[in-house]
């Protein structure tokens, strides 16, 4: 199922944009889960506001041909089976707690939330109704290969001048993809994040699959973010709220 793109009154940019994403979901929507883990296919096809690869990733006025988004937020997966049922009959999910927070923390940011385009590291969902939990029982190197090539292609379409990675699952993936993230990997804890030795938002950095550099921010999925933003910052070497981490990568 694709998600409708509304190309009327366009421009080339925006239509080109609209399609390239279009024709990635539909790759997305090809990548098996691995067998043995009790992981579910992507269904895409949500035609409002969703993370990629359920919807495009956009909000509403960018589906609509609103500004390009230059900052891309990457979450761990888009969430459960049963999660993905409910939002069908609204077809978004923009109403929901991820994406309201995540709009609340780019506005503090001094930025707007339509130049943000949302996207996840694995493609599937979770079996039942837990929103949360390890995606993976066990590695399975097929399957992440394939979506972390999916996800070097989204880069290379949107060319984000800013990359938000929403909680320590993806970051202490994303070595994966960004070499110069080596630091992080594995790490389970946000200490060992924000004391590393590249810090919670390095600058400048080069994704070589993809021929980009972008600043790079590490944060709380948004989901809890708020919560747990104080016990976070206790551990910093030199405390900063993530609105003002989001404000200080969204700097040339």
């Amino acid at each position: 199922m694709q998600s409708a793109i509304h190309s009327e009154n366009l421009d080339g940019a925006s239509t080109g944009f609209l399609y390239a994403i279009s024709q990635l979901q539909q790759e997305a929507l090809k990548i098996a889960p691995p067998s043995g883990t009790n992981r579910l296919h992507a269904r895409g096809g949500l035609p409002g506001p969703a993370f990629f690869p359920e919807g495009l990733g956009l909000c509403e006025s960018s589906l609509h041909g609103g500004a390009l988004p230059t900052i891309m937020a990457i979450g761990h997966n888009f969430g459960c089976a049963d999660y993905r049922t409910k939002i069908d009959s609204a077809g978004r999910e923009d109403d929901k707690a991820t994406w309201r927070n995540l709009d609340s923390l780019l506005v503090r940011a001094g930025s707007r939330p339509e130049l943000c385009y949302r996207t996840n590291w694995f493609v599937g969902l979770l079996p039942g109704k837990g929103q949360t939990g390890k995606f993976l029982r066990s590695p399975n190197q097929s399957y992440e290969r394939a979506c972390n090539r999916l996800l070097i292609e989204q880069i290379k379409v949107l060319r984000p001048r800013v990359i938000l990675l929403l909680g320590p699952e993806v970051a202490s993936r994303v070595y994966q993809i960004i070499p110069a993230l080596s630091p992080w990997r594995g790490s389970n804890r946000w200490i060992d994040i924000d004391r590393s030795s590249i810090g919670h938002s390095p600058r400048n950095v080069h994704i070589p699959a993809a021929s980009v550099t972008s600043n790079i921010a590490a944060l709380l999925h948004p989901s809890f973010g708020a919560a747990n933003q104080g016990r976070r910052m206790i551990n910093m070497v030199e405390p900063i709220s993530e609105a003002d981490i989001i404000r200080t990568a969204l700097q040339a």
